[in-house]
């Protein structure tokens, strides 16, 4: 080894140490913040756990856990990427990316947030996508559901089921722009077709069901840790609107809550695009050894935020909205005829499909030597 080879060696190990030290302090750091928080702030925390886990149970689950089941179906089956090939020009010229992804990205503004994530963690995980190629798709695939903008937002929050189109809209168009840049600024390596395989699975609604309720576990756990932080916001801070736009920012769903009706709609439109930290964690965790870059993605989140309130606040300029667009609904919070609807309309359809699966036979082509299960 020649000495300036070994030099540099040398302080590559320093910065690396560095770093490890510098790691190690930071999450010590951060524990020990926790710690003193839950132990500080335990009544506040409780009610924190109890108010996400009620969420959960009563929001969450039923309007979202059957759509999860039918997106991971769809995707480990093939189906999303069939109906999406002819498609595929349109997506390598919009986001330099197969047709693959553009099915993860339509089924994630349809199933909401979670779905981009787990989709995209199992078409790597079957060798339909390059790493490379899914951490570009999880930068785009991020966005709130139809039934949450329409449904929760529009309908419930603000009484006007107009504002919950209008965010939608606006949303598609983030999303689509976002894409636009994440596919001309991020590089990806695409598989080789050699490397291009099926994944046999036993029966294809039970891995969707397990791979759905992974996911949903993770949502879940994020959400009731942020809604106790979010009360321990309330504490710390007692300007009432500052909490509320931090509780949007941290948790969307209990900021929207907080926050709609109090702000214009082009304001809820970010916090609809940015997606919150909670919706950010339960991305991480879903697509796990996917090399995201996380800085890069929140930068993402920051931009397809902007893009849908300007696309909001646009559209208000040229079509004004009925006053109760920006009215808080005296309603109280409830969606569970929609979340019912929505459940039902998913089982029957997962029912179809699996009646659709049975004698089905899937080919297992040989698996690479290299490649390793996550």
């Amino acid at each position: 080894m020649s000495e300036t080879a070994y030099i540099l060696s040398v302080k590559r190990m320093k910065v690396k140490e560095l770093f490890c030290k510098r790691k190690i302090i930071l999450q010590t750091a951060v524990a020990t913040v926790g710690v003193y928080l839950a132990l500080r702030y335990a009544d506040e925390c409780y009610a924190g756990i109890e108010k996400g886990v009620d969420f959960c149970l009563e929001v969450l689950i039923p309007s979202l856990f059957f759509f999860m089941i039918v997106s991971a179906y769809i995707t480990q089956s093939g189906v999303a990427e069939a109906l999406c090939r002819p498609l595929g020009g349109l997506s390598r010229a919009l986001f330099k990316l197969p047709a693959q992804s553009l099915a993860v990205i339509l089924l994630s503004m349809v199933g909401g947030y979670p779905v981009g994530a787990s989709c995209a963690a199992i078409l790597k995980k079957e060798n339909q996508l390059s790493a490379s190629e899914a951490a570009k798709t999880a930068y785009i695939a991020v966005a709130a559901g139809p039934g949450f903008l329409i449904n929760f937002i529009g309908s419930t929050l603000l009484g006007n089921s107009r504002a919950g189109y209008i965010l939608l809209g606006a949303q598609v168009i983030a999303v689509v722009l976002t894409g636009v840049i994440v596919g001309h600024t991020v590089e990806s390596e695409p598989l080789p077709p050699a490397g291009m395989r099926k994944k046999k699975h036993g029966n294809l609604l039970v891995s969707a069901v397990q791979s759905a309720s992974r996911a949903a576990f993770g949502m879940c756990a994020m959400v009731v840790l942020f809604s106790a932080l979010i009360e321990v916001t309330d504490v710390l801070i007692d300007n009432k609107a500052v909490c509320d736009i931090a509780s949007a920012i941290i948790e969307v769903t209990n900021g929207c809550n907080r926050t709609c009706g109090t702000v214009p709609l082009y304001v809820t439109a970010f916090f609809v695009g940015f997606g919150g930290l909670s919706v950010h964690f339960q991305i991480y965790a879903a697509l796990g050894d996917i090399p995201v870059k996380k800085g890069l993605f929140f930068l993402f989140r920051i931009i397809e935020g902007i893009i849908a309130m300007t696309a909001t606040y646009i559209y208000l300029m040229v079509t004004p909205a009925p006053v109760t667009v920006f009215s808080s609904y005296t309603a109280s919070p409830s969606v569970a005829h929609s979340a019912a609807l929505a459940g039902s309309a998913a089982l029957v359809l997962s029912s179809v499909i699996f009646v659709g699966s049975i004698g089905k036979r899937s080919v297992l082509l040989r698996e690479p030597a290299q490649h390793t299960r996550r």
